[in-house]
């Protein structure tokens, strides 16, 4: 495997083990119509998903496909491979949709043709980086598809690398979101995807520097400036007439970084709206509007006592928060009704240091689960040498070995008294032996 491949699959894990530690409930906004198919909003760095309509509908991605198709080539190509392009990669494109720059017989290095793919949504850069790396796009699908079920992915079946429309070709918005988290832990897809514009470099069929544009309104004010959206960096448009309006989102704010997914998008004929961006601005101002980081627990926030076994005049200590938690609250969330589910040591034996982990608590506001902490402890304690040494003599009275050994001595005990007693007979024979030997002598 190479290291790229490694780097993905451990960006992946730890995506999925911190998202199921951090999960916090969808918020129900009933003022917040979607005009969409499906949509979903995520906030990266916490894994909590704020929002959610249909979320979970199989539905036509289109060109947002190219994302997983990224992912899926970043972990088998090295940024100096050359891409060959076949006849078959780009027979039958101009008919179906997106550009179609490149030339049977082509050339052009991996870091280009991803983003020729990602930026300027080339169906034909899909179809060469599929074949140069399984022969065929629809042995690229099967390592989507592999790739789409490690990540947790459970409504997604692709049938081509391009998002060209199949029956057989479909995700949902919560599984565009997954792969959405996953590629943008790769700094690379992240920076492309941000570009609103890059050069080509010069290749065998094409001599001179190639300009290419974004299709992401949300970034660029080229096509239309009324779709740009200040801190969006990205990420993948995608449209077909199955499929509607697609958009995956990207925007920063502050230190909080959003996903959106709109699916099934609508272009408004009297206003010429285009409803994956409308509706992706609609979640956004919604997330920034309407979350912010609250501190739930602070550091040293006393949760539990637990008795203390072994240190002189101390019998109990105090559980404390390790480091201070912050969770994205709606700002009407009401932090007096925080509660804590705690799973901790019975009992502590000195010595302990302070902030020794000794346990985890779930933390509630009201009924829901918001994530888990760590409980460490409060002070130094030192043991006492004597009520140690005392415990281990009651342990070692209570051992099995102990048992053991006083079945052995009893056993000895009663082998000695057996054979004292044995021998104090032979002696008392032996005696009256020799009275009577002595007594038929003198006659």
């Amino acid at each position: 495997m190479k290291p790229k491949q490694l780097t993905a699959l451990f960006l992946a894990l730890i995506m999925i083990f911190a998202v199921s530690a951090q999960a916090a409930p969808v918020t129900e906004e009933p003022d917040l119509a979607i005009n969409a198919k499906a949509a979903f909003l995520v906030e990266t760095t916490t894994g909590q998903v704020l929002y959610e309509y249909h979320a979970d509908d199989k539905l036509y991605p289109a060109s947002t496909t190219k994302l997983m198709t990224a992912l899926v080539a970043w972990e088998h190509c090295s940024p100096g491979d050359m891409i060959s392009v076949s006849q078959q990669a780009v027979d039958g494109l101009a008919e179906q949709g997106s550009s179609v720059f490149l030339k049977a017989g082509e050339q052009m290095e991996f870091m280009d043709m991803l983003h020729y793919l990602l930026i300027a949504s080339g169906n034909d850069a899909a179809n060469a980086l599929a074949e140069h790396i399984s022969s065929s796009n629809s042995a690229f699908a099967e390592l989507m598809n592999e790739k789409a079920e490690e990540l947790g992915c459970q409504n997604t079946h692709f049938a081509n690398p391009s998002g060209l429309h199949d029956e057989n070709h479909y995700t949902s918005a919560r599984d565009l979101g997954i792969i959405a988290q996953a590629a943008m832990k790769i700094p690379e897809l992240r920076e492309i995807v941000g570009k609103t514009q890059h050069k080509l470099q010069p290749t065998n069929m094409h001599e001179n520097e190639t300009t290419i544009t974004t299709t992401n309104r949300l970034i660029s004010r080229l096509k239309d400036g009324r779709y740009f959206y200040k801190g969006a960096y990205g990420i993948k448009t995608g449209t077909t007439t199955p499929a509607g309006y697609c958009l995956i989102g990207g925007a920063q704010s502050g230190e909080l970084d959003y996903i959106t997914v709109v699916l099934g998008g609508e272009k408004d004929p009297e206003t010429g709206d285009i409803g994956c961006y409308t509706e992706t601005i609609k979640l956004l101002d919604y997330a920034k509007k309407n979350f912010s980081l609250q501190t739930i627990t602070s550091a040293d926030t006393p949760i539990q006592e637990v008795p203390v076994r072994f240190a002189a005049g101390k019998e109990h200590t105090k559980l404390v928060a390790a480091a201070d938690s912050e969770l994205l609250l709606h700002n009407d969330t009401d932090l007096s009704q925080v509660t804590y589910e705690v799973d901790a040591v019975s009992t502590a034996d000195a010595p302990i240091k302070k902030g020794e982990k000794l346990g985890t608590a779930k933390v509630f506001i009201g009924d829901t689960e918001y994530g888990t902490i760590d409980l460490v402890a409060s002070e130094d304690i030192e043991r006492s040498d004597a009520l140690y040494a005392l415990f281990q003599v009651q342990e070692f009275f209570k051992s099995p070995l102990f048992r053991i050994i006083l079945v052995v001595l009893i056993l000895l005990i009663l082998l000695l008294i057996f054979v004292s007693t044995k021998r104090r007979r032979a002696r008392r024979r032996r005696r009256a032996r020799s009275r009577y030997s002595s007594g038929h002598g003198r006659r």
